[in-house]
């Protein structure tokens, strides 16, 4: 991979994580406090029925790099279609 890819591709990582800290703020601007513990419980629910499924770290760990992987997939595409690569 050239530097001047990487360069580029940690620009645009960076234009991405502006617009989704901005997407964040106005979502956690107007989210009521039931509506925010409603998502608290949900997190800790599905956490909790992970462990009562035996809780394989290795498996959620196979998982969350599968899903990065996909991503990255999309991200090349897309950058590949804008012409960025």
């Amino acid at each position: 991979m050239s530097k001047n890819l990487v360069k580029r591709t940690i620009a645009g990582y960076r234009k991405v994580n502006k617009i989704n800290a901005a997407e964040n703020r106005t979502l956690l601007e107007h989210l009521s406090i039931e509506e925010a513990r409603k998502i608290f419980d949900d997190i800790h629910q599905k956490a909790d029925d992970w462990k009562k499924h035996g809780g394989n770290v290795r498996a959620l760990e196979k998982r969350r790099i599968e899903s990065k992987v996909k991503g990255r997939k999309i991200f090349i595409r897309l950058a590949k279609k804008q012409g960025l690569l």
